[in-house]
């Protein structure tokens, strides 16, 4: 799954969801990946993973989208 249609995928399920390239970080891990979710009958909670590569940031941020029960179809 790319990015585009995991982000997709993320809004049909309610979560929120941004990735972002930061050109102020000189370079260094300049990529971000940020969900949050749960609602009023759920446990709120929020994922943030920075990476090298857009790629890499994809894949952590599914691995700890993970954690919170979200699996994410390949």
């Amino acid at each position: 799954m790319d990015a585009i249609a995991m982000l997709e995928w993320l809004l049909e399920h309610d979560v929120n969801a941004l990735l972002r390239v930061d050109t102020e970080r000189g370079g260094h891990r300049p990529w971000t990946f940020h969900a949050s979710g749960g609602g009023q009958s759920q446990e709120r909670w929020v994922v943030r993973v920075d990476a090298e590569s857009a790629e890499e940031c994809v894949r952590r941020g599914r691995k700890a989208l993970k954690a919170y029960g979200l699996d994410l179809p390949e």
